[in-house]
């Protein structure tokens, strides 16, 4: 039994789109479970409370204090964010939700390591682009010298 092409090309759409679909839900699926473990408040013991506390105050960068991050600063509002940070752990909050939290109130200009996005884009390609200038400024450099070295030693053999 043959099937008219209409026929089957119809099927196909229709197995294509069921597909499509069962796709979206599996990934809508995913990233509400992902979402859900990243902000679940978890229960930290007091040590690993000071672990994350400490390596959070480290990671984040003073808004006050020039070059120092929250845990090496002594300003009034290191010191806050400091307790802040140790209140949110408290409530149980993950490292990462205390981290977006900060982000989000002061930007990611708190950050040491702000990630690489259209805002800081320069901070992260200029170091590059000096190193790369750098590098083809050293070889157009050199490179006439050696030529250069190399001809009179020919010569000075002759």
């Amino acid at each position: 039994m043959k099937l008219p092409s209409d026929s089957l090309n119809n099927m196909i759409a229709v197995k294509l789109f069921t597909t499509a679909v069962l796709a979206l839900l599996q990934l809508f699926i995913c990233i509400t479970v992902f979402a859900q473990e990243h902000n679940a408040p978890t229960h930290y013991s007091e040590q690993q409370k000071q672990i994350i506390g400490f390596e959070i105050a480290r990671e984040l960068r003073c808004p006050m204090a020039v070059n120092q991050n929250l845990f090496d600063s002594q300003s009034q509002i290191a010191s806050e964010l400091k307790g802040q940070i140790f209140l949110m752990l408290e409530e149980g909050q993950s490292k990462a939700a205390i981290i977006d939290f900060m982000v989000a109130r002061y930007g990611d200009k708190i950050r040491y390591m702000p990630p690489l996005n259209s805002n800081t884009a320069v901070l992260w390609l200029l170091p590059l682009g000096l190193v790369i200038m750098v590098l083809i400024g050293g070889f157009f450099f050199i490179k006439p010298t050696l030529i250069v070295s190399k001809n009179t030693q020919d010569t000075s053999h002759d």
